[in-house]
């Protein structure tokens, strides 16, 4: 059983920290979950923002503009530095309802706009986007299994997220859990697929990619 180690004590960013801004849409599971990793390296400074007058993504996008680029922005981005934005969606109906498309490409926009600035920077991309279908839940699904569940078995939309901690015993731990984050990132990727309209499939997460990029998120196994 993998228990939350006595040692994780939170550390001060140091002054040439990375950080990355986590926008997330939801305001519970999202917020119990990063808020593990916090404070856990001195070298990434993550920074959880959650969503504040609505949680679809075109007002996440709404939020993230006011934030980073209005006159009273309060955040910045130190692109010599790699700093990074994400915001965590799930399928929802989003999709269906033509919001997610706008926010991939305005991450698109701001990407293509700091190339332009930054000449002498080699190009990554600073704003993203991780999206879960059809919620967050499934994310937590993948620190304990392998492979995709039956989808005759799963209720589909919201009762995702009880279904998933039915398969947990006692629920989706956020204490210790999320050091199963190394196994996660493995079998998420390992199961992503896009269908041929490049929209994310059922039960499939790019999660890990954020995973990934974290630094201190790696570091804990």
């Amino acid at each position: 059983m993998i228990t939350r180690r006595k040692d994780y004590t939170k550390k001060d960013p140091l002054k040439d920290a990375s950080k990355i801004y986590i926008i997330s849409e939801g305001t519970d599971s999202e917020i119990k979950y990063f808020n593990f990793f916090v404070g856990l390296s001195s070298n990434l400074e993550l920074i959880v923002i959650p969503s504040v007058n609505g949680t679809d993504p075109l007002k996440l996008m709404e939020l993230a503009k006011d934030k980073f680029l209005g006159q009273n922005r309060i955040c910045s981005l130190e692109c010599r530095e790699k700093d990074q934005v994400w915001f965590v969606i799930d399928t929802d109906t989003w999709e269906q309802e033509g919001k997610i498309t706008p926010l991939r490409e305005f991450c698109a926009a701001q990407n293509s706009d700091i190339l332009k600035t930054y000449d002498e920077i080699k190009a990554y991309n600073a704003w993203n986007v991780a999206q879960s279908n059809p919620c967050f839940e499934v994310w937590l699904y993948y620190h304990h299994y392998d492979s995709l569940p039956e989808i005759e078995s799963v209720p589909y939309g919201c009762s995702i997220k009880k279904y998933v901690d039915s398969l947990i015993a006692d629920g989706f731990d956020y204490e210790c859990d999320p050091s199963r984050i190394q196994f996660a990132i493995e079998r998420a990727e390992n199961v992503c697929r896009y269908n041929d309209d490049h929209k994310l499939e059922w039960f499939a997460t790019e999660l890990f990619k954020l995973a990934r990029k974290s630094k201190s998120i790696l570091a804990v196994r």
